[in-house]
């Protein structure tokens, strides 16, 4: 009994871990397309220098230009970057106020009118600094407490589409957490074997590979999402689509085209397809006796868990696996040594 547990836990957390590394995947391929991290790093430099003109003319100086990366494609311009070290952006503030004739020591009425707001945050920032040593170090711990805040802004951004991509992608695959969570548990051969797969993923896979992190490049992204189909090849994903001739699954081999034979998981099947047009037992009660809108809300249930359990984070569930796994191979059997002669 316990085997069965820590088998269906393993499982169970595997399936999920794979589902949370896809959406997060998916979700970095998105940012890179659109540039998510960059435009939040010029939103909130502009917000917390409190004008857009001061932060274009950062962005102008040599310093920050060297930051730019090339685009994805040949003479594409180039793209602004999404990170600035601290001590880079405090020179290039002191740089800019020096150039716009800003006064950091006293307020006056700035030259630019629009960066009036600017010269009093840094003269109320910088009173108390008597060297630019001291001002570069002040304004380096400002920017990077700043920068947790807009840190925090994007994650939240990045946090709600994870949700979005999740509900998409498990619709999608219908991995529905209750029909597949019995699945696991009735299913010996496929249990074990999953077990086996999340096991050996979980000992030869570093975390950084598995999760991936904050910024990572596109190719590493498309590489992860792969692991999906990778790594599940006998979790039952999919629909069942039954048109008189042919009735498939993913869980199962295509049958001959033309043929009626094809097998599918019942649980997948719609409750308007007739036993006739599949290879399984007429008596089944999850054939008979489930009506059209229970179905539907069963597997709207199941699916909006699936979702749930993905939004916490791939992390979190290879974390969980490892523990999981560890306390599988702690109680696995000692393998029995053969004899010396």
């Amino acid at each position: 009994m316990i085997t069965t547990i820590v088998g269906f836990a393993i499982s169970m957390a595997f399936l999920f871990l794979m589902l949370s590394a896809a959406c997060s995947a998916i979700q970095e391929i998105i940012a890179n397309f659109f540039r998510w991290r960059s435009t939040t790093l010029e939103h909130g430099l502009s917000g917390i220098l409190m004008s857009q003109d001061f932060q274009k003319a950062i962005y102008e100086l040599p310093l920050i230009q060297g930051l730019f990366s090339s685009g994805l494609r040949k003479n594409s311009p180039k793209r602004s970057p999404s990170y600035i070290p601290s001590s880079t952006l405090a020179l290039s503030i002191l740089q800019v106020a020096a150039d716009k004739k800003l006064d950091l020591k006293t307020p006056s009425l700035a030259p630019d009118h629009t960066l009036a707001a600017t010269e009093k945050l840094l003269v109320s920032l910088l009173r108390d600094c008597n060297t630019v040593a001291e001002q570069r170090k002040r304004l380096e711990e400002w920017f990077d407490s700043s920068m947790e805040r807009v840190s925090g802004w994007y994650k939240r951004k990045a946090h709600a589409w994870i949700w979005i991509i999740g509900l998409v992608l498990c619709s999608l695959l219908n991995a529905d957490a209750i029909s597949l969570s019995k699945r696991f548990w009735n299913d010996q051969t496929l249990r074990e074997a999953i077990a086996t797969e999340a096991t050996e993923y979980v000992k030869s896979t570093p975390k950084s590979e598995a999760v991936g992190d904050d910024n990572e490049d596109l190719q590493k992204s498309v590489g992860r999402l792969n692991l999906l189909r990778e790594n599940l090849p006998g979790v039952p994903l999919g629909w069942c689509r039954a048109d008189g001739k042919l009735l498939t699954a993913l869980d199962k081999p295509q049958a001959p085209a033309n043929s009626v034979q094809a097998t599918c998981w019942p649980d997948l099947l719609h409750p308007r397809t007739t036993a006739v047009q599949v290879a399984l037992d007429p008596t089944d009660p999850r054939l008979t006796d489930l009506s059209e809108w229970t179905w539907w809300l069963g597997k709207i249930v199941g699916i909006i868990a699936t979702v749930l359990a993905i939004s916490q984070g791939a992390p979190f569930w290879f974390d969980l696996l490892q523990k999981v796994v560890n306390l599988r191979l702690a109680g696995a059997p000692p393998e029995t040594s053969k004899e010396k002669k």
